[in-house]
């Protein structure tokens, strides 16, 4: 993830009650996380990971390695 959206995911968690995109991707993130987490196969190490992939590609539209 690179800094800025590092920072505009800083601000989301910080201050939820602004109106941005983040807001919209984060929640959409979260949601197929949590989904993840409580599924039989997931493992606790690639939570995280998991949430930061989802984050990127609702808040930018691209995977990581995509140009």
């Amino acid at each position: 993830m690179d800094d800025q959206l590092a920072q505009e995911l800083v601000k989301v968690v910080q201050q939820p009650e602004e109106d941005t995109r983040y807001v919209e991707a984060f929640e959409r993130a979260f949601e197929l996380t949590k989904t993840y987490a409580g599924s039989a196969g997931a493992q606790a190490s690639s939570i995280p990971v998991v949430f930061e992939k989802m984050f990127e590609l609702f808040a930018t539209g691209k995977g990581r390695g995509q140009a």
